[in-house]
């Protein structure tokens, strides 16, 4: 057995931590029962999925959550291994990483805590700086800066920009040698948005009906050919560090025993987000309490080892991405209602803002996630409507919106929505969605939405059948919470307080911040998590090899 001196580490594990302790931290993320499992997004077992943040760590008297204070170092090893980079974690960001620095001429490890790569998404989306003027790119990155609520890295952003395209065509063409190619003729894959004067092309890799998950999968073997050595079912324990406080390595468990991967030129931290960490989500995230995770297996190991190492996680509250479960992309300003058939809102903010609507719901129904669900109620003109009002707004859209229900009558369109068991069997009192209508029509014929306030334009009567219903499950639709660990826009870790890198230590993807900073993630650039995921990990890659 070797043995190490001179270190500092860090492990995945902390202390337990019971519900009533996490209500006073602020939040809990409940994992609620639900009737009918949503495809790839059903709340998981908390065996399988979350952690209470394990065992072994306690509260320190000043308050310090458990998750912040670090074990102690492992120092004996059944094993080590030597590499010139470490990656940990095989999702995108990982695997965009562990193979652009291959290619550039480094010996890599790919160390993942689950037995395959693993992935989520279906979009990753770019800038086409071939079409796209500088200031183009500079008005996008204003305008994404705003929409975090101006709490971005705009270094980050900008790394982003220029280079996303180059990134994505790069992982696109592993993907198609691996076998999987992306959607042909996908209507979302290219946008142009307007933003003050200027015209911005985005391209997106789209992967509608496959996934990101299997993309991941099929790169794999490319990967492997370009000299990635992959360790799965070896979760990432501590990082190690020198006496000078540099990463050297990283310990890892490997059938039940303590594995020292050491890294020359570095590790790279590519561990995912920290939705399954009930403590970490009621300190760093206590909005989505009312929302059970979606994914499994994500605990913040990554955030964990490298607040441990010395570096910091960006402030509260982080940025969520909450989407509609159920059926995809609907962002229209047609009439919604919530689970009463009342109308709530004046219509209008893209699907992954609803979210904010419809906590209290689930809270007054003691947790029950279908009081979260929404209802958009249109007639036979809704989708000449929208093609109208794009000229207003481009993102006002509707296309992949394959799920709704209708009839000839308002009852008739709930009854088909209650009958379709297989799918939910949402129930939906049409007498109060009719009333509902009602009013509704009567305020279009006014020409004045007196209860609202919308914008007239958008006020069109429901009157032409048939009638159709397209339900929306936002309490289900928790894909990742996205706040990590400070980093450069070398996607060096940066340390506590003087925030200067960690030597050898980097971070990608939903483990690095402040690329956002919002309370809710824009959709206004559809893909945008993905895309940087990937373009993070491919410049990081080639980064840490060239040292």
């Amino acid at each position: 057995m070797n043995k190490i001196a001179n270190m500092h580490v860090a492990s995945s594990t902390a202390g337990s931590l019971s519900r009533r302790s996490l209500f006073k931290l602020g939040g809990l993320a409940t994992a609620v029962a639900a009737g009918a499992s949503l495809a790839g997004c059903a709340p998981q077992p908390k065996s399988a999925s979350m952690a209470d943040t394990g065992s072994g760590a306690t509260r320190a008297a000043d308050g310090t959550p458990s998750f912040l204070i670090a074990p102690e170092p492992i120092t004996e090893f059944d094993e080590t291994r030597d590499f010139e980079v470490v990656v940990v974690g095989a999702g995108v960001s990982g695997m965009a990483a562990a193979m652009s620095a291959a290619e550039a001429g480094a010996k890599i490890a790919c160390v993942q805590r689950e037995a395959t790569p693993s992935s989520q998404g279906n979009m990753a989306a770019g800038v086409d700086l071939n079409q796209t003027s500088e200031a183009g790119k500079q008005a996008l990155i204003s305008y994404l800066i705003k929409l975090a609520d101006h709490r971005s890295n705009r270094a980050l952003l900008e790394a982003w920009a220029d280079n996303s395209f180059e990134a994505l065509s790069w992982f696109r063409e592993a993907a198609s040698a691996g076998g999987i190619e992306v959607n042909p003729d996908e209507p979302q894959a290219d946008r142009v948005l307007h933003i003050n004067g200027y015209d911005v092309y985005l391209h997106a890799n789209t992967y509608f009906r496959i996934g990101h998950d299997e993309v991941v999968k099929a790169i794999t073997p490319i990967a492997e050919s370009a000299g990635v050595e992959f360790f799965f079912s070896c979760p990432a324990q501590q990082l190690v560090t020198d006496e000078s406080g540099r990463v050297t390595g990283v310990v890892c468990e490997e059938d039940g025993k303590n594995v020292l991967f050491n890294a020359s030129k570095g590790v790279i931290l590519a561990t995912g987000d920290y939705q399954c960490d009930l403590e970490m989500v009621a300190y760093y995230c206590p909005d989505i309490k009312e929302f059970p995770p979606c994914q499994m297996n994500r605990t913040g190991d990554g955030h964990k080892m490298g607040v441990w190492a010395g570096g910091e996680i960006e402030p509260t509250t982080h940025t969520k991405m909450i989407h509609d479960a159920r059926v995809g992309r609907v962002d229209t300003p047609h009439l919604l209602v919530n689970a009463k058939g009342e109308r709530f809102m004046c219509e209008g903010p893209m699907q992954g803002y609803l979210n904010n609507y419809v906590r209290e719901y689930i809270h007054e129904a003691g947790g029950d996630a279908k009081a979260g669900n929404l209802y958009t109620i249109v007639d036979a003109k809704w989708q000449d409507q929208i093609a109208e009002w794009k000229a207003i707004d481009p993102e006002i859209d509707a296309s992949n919106c394959k799920w709704f229900y209708e009839g000839n009558t308002i009852e008739e369109a709930c009854a088909a929505m209650a009958a379709d068991t297989e799918s939910g069997a949402y129930e939906l009192d049409a007498a109060a969605v009719q009333k509902t209508v009602d009013r509704y029509n009567e305020l279009c014929a006014k020409g004045s939405d007196d209860d609202f306030g919308k914008n007239s334009t958008f006020m069109r009567a429901i009157d032409t059948p048939p009638f159709i219903v397209v339900p929306h499950e936002f309490g289900m639709g928790l894909s990742a919470i996205i706040g990590g660990l400070l980093i450069n826009a070398d996607n060096q870790v940066l340390k506590a307080d003087e925030h200067t890198p960690i030597d050898g230590l980097f971070a990608v993807g939903n483990v690095s911040g402040c690329f956002y900073g919002g309370v809710d993630y824009p959709m206004d650039v559809l893909g945008l998590s993905i895309g940087r995921a990937i373009t993070g990990g491919y410049l990081a890659g080639k980064h840490v090899a060239s040292l």
